[in-house]
């Protein structure tokens, strides 16, 4: 049985640096950082931007299967029995129990929401890390529409 890595912040204590001194590949250019995965004030991770976007892109992707997958496994926690007998009720506990011993369904809906946590907080932790934010995405937005109804130009 796996073990979980210590809750959402399983990513605590590392640092990501985003480091332009890498050229294409992720060779260090001029004597920059090497690339040995640690960063410079401690354990973490040196990337370049262009690196750190693409990791950005692939654990959005991530979250997002994770954040879909989720409903469908707690779904699978609300099924029935299809008859009220012992057998059907036997077997559908060990499907959907939340008590103890957890039903496989639940184990398999806690395991998704784990998962759901970590891409989230990898997200969370690249975007901090290339300056990226929600109020600076909202910001973007409210602008564009502001622009757009007082100059007449295209924005909605």
């Amino acid at each position: 049985m796996s073990q979980p890595v210590q809750g959402p912040g399983w990513l605590d204590g590392l640092a990501f640096n985003i480091n332009d001194a890498f050229g294409a590949g992720g060779a260090a250019v001029g004597g920059g950082a090497s690339g040995g995965g640690g960063s410079p004030g401690g354990p973490g991770f040196t990337m370049s931007r262009d690196d750190a976007l693409s990791m950005l892109k692939l654990a959005k992707t991530v979250r997002d299967y994770f954040r879909k997958m989720r409903q469908r496994a707690y779904n699978l926690t609300q099924l029935t029995s299809p008859a009220n007998e012992p057998g059907s009720n036997g077997y559908n506990k060990l499907l959907v129990n939340r008590g103890e011993p957890k039903g496989t369904f639940v184990l398999g809906e806690e395991q998704v929401n784990q998962e759901y946590a970590y891409a989230k907080e990898l997200v969370h932790r690249l975007e901090k890390a290339l300056g990226i934010t929600e109020a600076s995405d909202e910001q973007a937005t409210s602008d564009v529409k502001d622009a757009g109804t007082q100059g007449g130009g295209f924005a909605v």
